[in-house]
């Protein structure tokens, strides 16, 4: 059913897009991104509580410790509401500054302002109503929210769309949010309700217990500095190019980035509650069935990674030329680039749960380190090279922190066993067989271009299902002949149809 609903809300987001585009422009949208990425910056203080209490609630929701799951979502909302306080106390003093900000800009100040607070609005909803959704999280019971969510989703967009052609329609479109986000937390609310009706949490009792679990603050530090590197990729990337370039530059970027994130979502949206499983995992001790589930999970990720990157590069240009025109191509460098980028995003996925559900947190040089090189990189290329300099920066971070570091830490202090020995070789493996794949993409992608005119919405798609086919396949057949693990879990998933 998520499945159905994903692919409506996709569909929708990508149509959508369009008619915004029209009808509402580049710079509005470009504001709107702009906008979410500073609140997304001033949510900072938050990082690292819900990975924090996640993590802490594994062992309690394992042995059904009812009294202390309500004692540890308390403590998470009194935590949760000081932030909320500060949140709203930091977005008041940042939006004196946005007359010299958007000085420059052809859209009503008191528009910007309606816009940002709408945005506060929702932010706070999380802290001071939301937070008991930890628990859906850490006992892998996202699901029971997410189809009433994407059905919102999907009537906001139509409305929005709607919307866009009457007079008014910036005030529309953001009341609709503002909308939106009260009934989902209506929603959650009660879900939650339903669902636990033991869960007995309140910000008070939370206050009070707080000083029984300074080992969850102590965590949550740690966990902060992590959470910070994924949030300054994500939430600074569009505050470079609005620097360097211009808000219609971040539109124009934001439908390349929005086209890739639908897709991998729908293949995130399969690994829900992976984390959950993997702390319940250590939670029973068998360290052998680990690093094989870790060893299975890690061939479906780069797998998964493979076949999302590359396709990517070959469909997104096709779809983009069909779907919004040919001025909204970008350079083939900027898709290289957003292509390894999702690559590393999906790959490196298998060994961030592992070490969160270790709660192996004590390197914060780590993410530190990856901050540093990041900001400082799209300072100096960014200024030279713009867009592309900015993600090569950011790529070259993410490459030595996430990809060499990560993986050595998780094998030293979690798994205790040798990464030369274990973990290298088969990642070698993998990055071999995705070379050779490319390769053979490459050598046949012509004779797929000259038979199917891409250049009409049908073609489009036609051409990006018959490369997603052929990377399908190709990978397939790799992984199957020269990797054990691969060939296990699809011996697991073959077993896991047959006796449903």
């Amino acid at each position: 059913m998520n499945v159905i609903f994903y692919v409506i809300t996709a569909v929708l987001a990508f149509f959508s897009r369009k008619v915004f585009l029209d009808n509402l422009g580049t710079e509005f949208l470009g504001l709107s991104s702009t906008l979410g990425d500073i609140l997304n910056l001033m949510n900072i203080t938050e990082l690292g509580i819900g990975t924090a209490v996640g993590v802490t609630l594994y062992k309690p929701l394992f042995n059904d410790e009812r009294e202390k799951i309500s004692d540890i979502i308390s403590v998470y909302g009194f935590l949760y509401s000081r932030i909320g306080i500060l949140i709203g106390s930091v977005s008041f003093i940042f939006s004196c500054f946005f007359p010299l900000m958007f000085k420059d800009i052809n859209i009503p100040l008191w528009l910007v302002y309606f816009m940002f607070f709408s945005m506060v609005y929702g932010a706070l909803l999380s802290y001071f109503v939301n937070y008991k959704q930890i628990i859906l999280s850490a006992s892998q019971n996202n699901y029971v929210i997410m189809y009433r969510y994407n059905i919102i989703t999907a009537v906001k967009t139509v409305l929005q769309m709607m919307s866009s052609l009457l007079p008014f329609c910036y005030i529309w479109w953001i009341c609709l949010e503002i909308v939106a986000g009260t009934v989902n937390s209506i929603i959650l609310h009660f879900s939650v309700k339903k669902r636990y009706p033991w869960l007995n949490t309140s910000i008070k009792s939370g206050r009070a217990k707080f000083k029984d679990y300074k080992d969850l603050w102590v965590r949550t530090k740690q966990v902060f500095a992590f959470k910070l590197s994924h949030l300054i990729f994500n939430g600074s990337i569009n505050i470079f190019i609005s620097i360097f370039s211009s808000l219609s530059m971040v539109a124009i970027y934001g439908n390349y980035n929005m086209l890739m994130s639908k897709i991998t979502a729908f293949f995130d949206g399969l690994f829900i509650g992976m984390g959950a499983s993997i702390g319940n995992l250590i939670a029973e001790g068998n360290k052998e069935k680990l690093l094989k589930v870790f060893f299975e999970l890690m061939s479906l990720r780069y797998f998964v990674a493979g076949l999302c990157s590359i396709t990517l590069y070959f469909a997104v240009p096709k779809l983009i030329l069909v779907w919004l025109g040919e001025e909204y191509i970008m350079p083939q460098l900027v898709l290289i680039l957003m292509s390894i980028h999702i690559f590393i995003l999906q790959a490196r996925l298998t060994v961030t749960n592992f070490k969160d559900a270790y709660g192996l947190f004590q390197d914060v040089w780590a993410p530190i380190a990856e901050v540093f090189i990041s900001m400082s990189l799209s300072l100096i290329l960014g200024k030279y090279f713009g867009l592309p300099g900015i993600l090569f920066a950011f790529t070259i971070a993410d490459l030595l922190i996430k990809i060499c570091w990560q993986p050595y830490y998780l094998f030293k202090n979690g798994f205790q066993m040798s990464i030369i020995k274990e973990y290298l070789p088969v990642f070698l493996k993998y990055v071999v067989i995705l070379c050779i794949t490319i390769c053979g993409v490459l050598y046949v992608e012509g004779g797929i271009s000259s038979l199917v005119n891409s250049t009409s919405m049908i073609g489009a798609f036609m051409y990006s299902f018959i490369i997603g086919c052929l990377i399908l396949f190709l990978l397939t057949i790799f992984f199957m002949c020269f990797d054990k693990n691969f060939r296990f879990l699809m011996i697991h998933v073959r077993d896991y149809w047959k006796n449903k």
